[in-house]
């Protein structure tokens, strides 16, 4: 019999006979950041021998311990189950087979307060394709893969940064785009920078949506910021010296023609929210529009103190803004002076707050936007998100603290981040 009939007839028993079990070379997760940590979106395993990928589809897969990204599921006020349908979608690239997934807790799944059950993934197919999280060798964040790490300084300081610039349908980075900076809640002080930019979605937020805006974040080192700091000079001078160095960075990038200069917001959370207040306190002027959410008390006392009479924090507010209230950089040092009234009460903000914030009281949105109002601010909006508002994003009563999340999640007509994007 012919040589060449015995070798087909070989190749094609080898072909129709059983799959091969798959030999993994790496286990890579594709991720991207969410209002509690980090989603997985999808799996990619990669093999040597690709005949072993051959046939596999959605059916050969199932993830376990698979939750959703939230603290509470919506519909039932309670803790997140593992997903009833994973959502599963199953292509191959030559010797790399991707599984797509709904975005799910990459930290697994909650049991009681501190214990967390690892997501799996099996697979009925080829148990050589199972995978648990200690398999993974690489994590591909998406946005922040794409973003600007490095350094700077001024003034005395140095401090990291993170900057993500849009980019066209060409990948070109787009020039003189508007530009939002994000101010650090104090759980982020001291942080290595990644843990700063997925402590939330500050940065990823507007690409994530495909408005075309600049995003920047420092990772700040205030270690003693607290309640009340603006009881003590060296905390609150800290304060506005960071401020400096951000506006500073910011000039640099204006003259390189990456943002506008006319087209500068300015938003944070927490202790972030305070500092976004300071900030617009320094540089008015510069600024097109800011939103201080759930804000801390760095201008006077209002968190951890009781009001002696009703509308004793607005005053005390409106006080010490009408007086030298705020630290700039005149070239050598930062000085202690007035800020610029007219610029401040111009300037439009849209206030954020939980009705039932426990860590940063509701007091402080209505003192900051009261006193406003009273030196003439008249474009101010005010946002209060009631319990049930939370629960509706996802947010635990008892975290009532993280009004960031719906800040930064909803886009829909008149929210506050379709505020900002309208003023582009």
């Amino acid at each position: 019999m012919h040589k060449s009939y015995l070798l087909g007839v070989a190749l094609l028993l080898t072909a129709c006979g059983p799959r091969p079990s798959a030999q993994v070379e790496k286990v890579e997760l594709c991720t991207s950041v969410g209002d509690y940590g980090m989603l997985v979106n999808a799996i990619e395993i990669t093999v040597s021998n690709p005949a072993s990928l051959k046939g596999l589809t959605a059916a050969d897969f199932d993830l376990v311990n698979n939750v959703p990204g939230s603290f509470v599921d919506p519909a039932t006020g309670k803790a997140p189950e593992a997903y009833e349908d994973d959502g599963l979608v199953v292509s191959r690239k030559k010797n790399v087979l991707r599984i797509e997934a709904t975005p799910f807790n990459k930290a697994g799944k909650m049991e009681g307060f501190f214990k967390r059950i690892p997501w799996e993934l099996h697979c009925a197919a080829d148990s050589a394709l199972s995978v648990t999280p200690s398999q993974v060798s690489a994590e591909h964040i998406a946005v922040l893969d794409d973003c600007i790490h490095g350094e700077f300084s001024f003034g005395g300081l140095t401090r990291e940064y993170m900057l993500y610039l849009p980019k066209d349908e060409n990948g070109k980075v787009l020039k003189n785009v508007p530009l939002m900076v994000w101010q650090i809640g104090g759980g982020e002080y001291d942080k290595d920078m990644m843990t700063v930019a997925t402590a939330n979605r500050c940065l990823v937020s507007l690409a994530t949506e495909g408005i075309p805006c600049a995003a920047l974040v420092f990772a700040l080192a205030n270690p003693n910021y607290s309640y009340s700091a603006s009881l003590y000079p060296e905390k609150i001078e800290l304060i506005d010296r960071n401020n400096a160095l951000q506006m500073a960075f910011i000039d640099t990038l204006i003259a390189e023609g990456a943002v506008d200069g006319s087209r500068l917001f300015c938003a944070g959370a927490s202790s972030g929210g305070g500092c976004t207040m300071r900030f617009m306190m320094q540089f008015a002027d510069r600024f097109k529009a800011a939103i201080p959410c759930c804000a801390m008390d760095p201008i006077v006392p209002i968190h951890k103190v009781d009001e002696k009479y009703p509308g004793q924090f607005t005053d005390d507010v409106e006080k010490v803004w009408k007086g030298n209230c705020v630290y700039k950089w005149n070239g050598t040092e930062m000085v202690w002076g007035p800020m610029d009234v007219q610029a401040f009460v111009k300037l439009p903000m849209y206030f954020v707050h939980a009705a039932t914030d426990r860590t940063c009281k509701v007091a402080s949105t209505y003192a900051y936007s009261e006193a406003r109002k009273r030196l003439g601010a008249a474009q101010d909006k005010v946002l209060i998100y009631s319990d049930e508002d939370l629960v509706s994003w996802g947010v635990a009563p008892m975290m009532a603290h993280f009004s960031w999340v719906p800040l930064l999640d909803d886009y829909s007509e008149g929210s506050p981040m379709d505020w900002m994007i309208s003023q582009f």
